[in-house]
């Protein structure tokens, strides 16, 4: 994939986030800071004080049974062991946790970021190599 059509991969993914009908999970201020720059989502924040637990059961109390939430945790060893503790403890709180959005911006993203945070620097840097 070039980077134009990971350019157009990427204004896609960010359609289809802002689509997202549930609560998009992430892991710190800076990743609120970044997603705001392109979408209005309801975005939970890891680093807010609660556990991974605490988090899965406040949004099972919000959104009962078979609710969807996406998981948007970095790509480094730490995100993904939180998103796989996230999807794990969502599982067994009969919600419906989607990787999908985390798993598609990690394949455009192709290594040049590792956290949701450097999403603007991702997005300047494949704009700037359209004109």
């Amino acid at each position: 994939m070039n980077d134009a059509e990971r350019f157009e991969a990427l204004e896609r993914w960010l359609e289809k986030i802002e689509e997202f009908p549930g609560p998009v999970i992430i892991e710190g201020q800076r990743d609120i800071a970044a997603l705001a720059r392109f979408c209005e989502l309801q975005l939970v924040s890891l680093n807010s004080g609660n556990s991974v637990l605490q988090t899965v059961e406040g949004l099972a109390a919000q959104l009962g049974s078979r609710g969807r939430f996406a998981i948007l945790t970095d790509w480094d060893r730490t995100g993904g062991r939180l998103a796989r503790k996230l999807a794990e403890l969502g599982r067994a709180s009969d919600l419906q946790p989607d990787l999908e959005l985390r798993r598609e911006l990690a394949l455009i993203s192709r290594g040049d970021i590792s956290c949701v945070e450097e999403l603007p620097a991702l997005e300047r840097k494949l704009r700037s190599r359209q004109a």
